[in-house]
């Protein structure tokens, strides 16, 4: 089990997204996971996010609920 968990929510923010991957998965600390709560995108954040084949890197998708 990984010592960190880094949660990214996502709704409607593809151009940000690979960014914020990129960047935590570029840390020299390597013990963790990323969760992706995608909160029912209609863009293409969730393909982007799926796109990352690193097993750290997963996603929970939800319909939209709002803040």
């Amino acid at each position: 089990m990984p010592l960190i968990s880094v949660i990214v929510p996502l709704h409607n923010r593809a151009r940000y997204v690979g960014r914020a991957l990129e960047s935590v998965l570029s840390q020299s600390f390597q013990d963790f996971e990323v969760i992706v709560v995608d909160d029912g995108s209609t863009d293409d954040g969730p393909d982007i996010v799926t796109s990352y084949k690193d097993n750290r890197v997963r996603m929970v998708q939800q319909a939209n609920s709002g803040p």
